[in-house]
């Protein structure tokens, strides 16, 4: 084992338990800008590392208020991005695997969307982020999705095909978490496709590699949950859910929910209830 590998394997090692992980990303606070829970971006930081995930992901400004407040929770750095007030799907580097390293991060990330116009740009990007990651020993999470632009500009994510075909939209994000895995993906991000039997071709394609799910959109407390589940039956590894951490009601208490399906082996109907019972709900 080289000096390399050992350093990632020990960065590794504090983004998981028991091979499970719960992310908590809020890089959509320069995607879409500050709005709603992100608006406060203080507040709800320290209310998310309040609850104890196991890592966050997100930019500079986020890193710096981790260190600033001396929490240990684990930091991915994601050294790609875009914003919806132009090209959203293309992804730039806008930093280095040797800044998140001596900035203290356990692991960074970058994004692909594949069958983006800008594909080809993403995977060139993705290529040399994950060589300097393998000769500097960082952790490399890539954020693989299938998304394209619609005629007007906006984003595609296929959510026709996932609704239409599970198995179909399966072979698309097994295609994108493969790919991701050929190129030096250490973990991989990607979308929930809608069921267990579709999304365990999903874990399968990843040769391996832990597979964490994307949360999407912000939708009720039972449904988000519900995905949880049903992806860890599937073989997932974890959650990487953002707005439906971030916007909730309950912060804290969505995110023991999501540590009891994750970590504790909770079934969907207690993790519900005692998510009920701890807002008062019940």
């Amino acid at each position: 084992m080289t000096f390399s590998s050992l350093g990632k394997q020990r960065r590794l090692n504090k983004l998981f338990t028991n091979g499970k992980t719960l992310v908590v990303p809020v890089d959509d606070s320069l995607i879409f800008g500050p709005k709603e829970g992100l608006f406060d971006l203080d507040s709800t930081l320290y209310e998310i590392l309040s609850a104890q995930p196991n890592a966050i992901l997100g930019y500079k400004r986020d890193l710096e208020f981790v260190n600033q407040h001396r929490i240990n929770t684990a930091f991915i750095y994601n050294l790609t991005a875009s914003t919806v007030l132009s090209a959203h799907t293309q992804k730039t580097v806008i930093a280095s695997v040797e800044n998140a390293l001596s900035a203290g991060a356990e692991c960074v990330a970058a994004h692909i969307n594949f069958s983006s116009r800008y594909e080809n740009e993403m995977l060139h990007n993705f290529a040399l982020i994950a060589n300097e990651c393998d000769k500097l020993g960082m952790p490399l999470l890539a954020i693989a999705y299938p998304r394209k632009e619609n005629a007007d500009g906006t984003d595609y994510n296929y959510e026709d095909l996932k609704g239409q075909d599970h198995m179909a939209f399966a072979e698309l994000v097994s295609h994108c978490t493969r790919v991701a895995c050929e190129l030096g993906a250490d973990i991989i991000k990607t979308y929930y496709t809608g069921d267990i039997e579709s999304f365990k071709n999903v874990t399968k394609s990843a040769c391996g590699k832990p597979v964490i799910i994307a949360g999407g959109p912000k939708v009720p407390v039972e449904k988000s949950l519900e995905s949880a589940y049903n992806a860890i039956l599937a073989g997932a590894a974890g959650t990487s859910f953002g707005r439906n951490v971030f916007n909730a009601d309950h912060i804290m208490e969505y995110i023991t929910a999501l540590k009891n399906i994750i970590f504790g082996g909770a079934t969907l109907d207690h993790a519900l209830e005692a998510y009920k019972i701890a807002v008062g709900e019940n």
